[in-house]
């Protein structure tokens, strides 16, 4: 409410400077032009902002911000012209008797310039605002897509399940079942539990490495006994509470299981050690002939859950085959490693 007072007689400055009378308009500044003045500007700011107004909810719009920002202008220059104008005509009209404009043209010309001035930079501000606004806006909406997206892709691989493995493994209980080995059936009914009760317990971004590597002993034993799938594992690493992507072990030993040829005399050997935040694991490539690409596959489809962390899962296939699987600390562990460090 306060700015066409400041508006209003900065233009009345810039009117006397144009005509060179300041020195002597200074002595009574107060006058009826500098009324004149503030009127004009209160009447041309109100009708900007009753222009923004109007097309407030248009010009939040990302995809006809640009043509309703020429719209704005166009009405901008048409409303500062016709309003500067009238009262301009007005005024010479009432108080000075002229009724012919062409007697003062030049402030015409001066008074619409000030005054247009004036309107474009009031609507370039909210212009910019809303250009900004717009911006801001639309890069929150791809952030929130893209946190969906990875919601959606971490519940998916929580739940992803390998359908050979599971079917394979009943049908292998199911047979023990019928040969009357009913101590085995139980304990792979007992093992393919403790493995898909820790695939669908862990919903959490990360988990403890020890029950991750529980769970990957536990398929383990299951692929040997029921699969036909032989893989030796080296002695578990101690994990000192390092925390890892659930079903990352469980999934990459059932890809190497399948991908990798292996009997009882001669099983593959699984090396796993821990490294710079790394958990690194080992073994020489032995690939099947109709699943070469599922082992890397899999480990694409790991890697996109792991996008979100600083390291990034990845592998190397020289004379044996590595895969470096990132850990991350607790919080309140790497708060005391950073601290120790400074």
């Amino acid at each position: 409410m306060l700015l066409p007072l400041g508006v209003g007689a900065l233009v009345y400055l810039c009117v006397l400077l144009a005509f060179d009378t300041v020195g002597t308009a200074l002595q009574d500044f107060f006058t009826r032009e500098l009324i004149f003045c503030i009127v004009c500007s209160y009447l041309i700011l109100e009708g900007n902002r009753l222009l923004i107004h109007f097309l407030e909810s248009k010009l939040t719009s990302s995809f006809e911000f640009k043509n309703q920002v020429i719209k704005l202008l166009v009405f901008t220059i048409a409303g500062s012209l016709l309003i500067t104008s009238g009262m301009l005509i007005s005024y010479f009209s009432w108080f000075e008797n002229m009724t012919d404009p062409r007697v003062y043209t030049r402030e015409l010309q001066i008074f619409n310039g000030l005054f247009l001035f004036v309107s474009l930079m009031y609507q370039g501000h909210y212009a910019g605002y809303y250009y900004i606004h717009n911006k801001f806006q639309k890069e929150l909406d791809s952030e929130k897509k893209e946190k969906e997206l990875l919601e959606k892709n971490k519940d998916l691989f929580h739940y992803m399940m390998n359908p050979e493995f599971l079917l394979v493994g009943l049908e292998s209980i199911l047979i023990r079942i019928k040969e009357k080995n009913f101590d085995l059936a139980d304990e792979g009914i007992l093992l393919l539990a403790d493995i898909y009760r820790h695939s669908l317990k862990n919903q959490e971004e990360l988990v403890p490495l020890k029950e991750e590597l529980r769970a990957m002993q536990c398929t383990q034993i299951f692929l040997k006994q029921f699969v036909s799938k032989n893989i030796c594992l080296s002695p578990l690493p101690e994990s000192d509470d390092m925390l890892i992507v659930p079903r990352t072990l469980t999934k990459i030993l059932e890809a190497i299981a399948y991908s990798q040829l292996s009997s009882e005399s001669m099983p593959l050997p699984l090396s796993l050690e821990l490294a710079e935040n790394h958990l690194v694991l080992n073994f020489e490539s032995n690939f099947s002939l109709t699943k070469t690409n599922l082992l890397q596959n899999t480990l694409k489809v790991i890697k996109s859950q792991y996008g979100w962390l600083n390291d990034k899962l990845y592998w190397k296939d020289l004379c044996e085959f590595s895969i470096y699987i990132p850990l991350e600390q607790p919080f309140k562990a790497k708060y005391q490693e950073q601290n120790s460090n400074k």
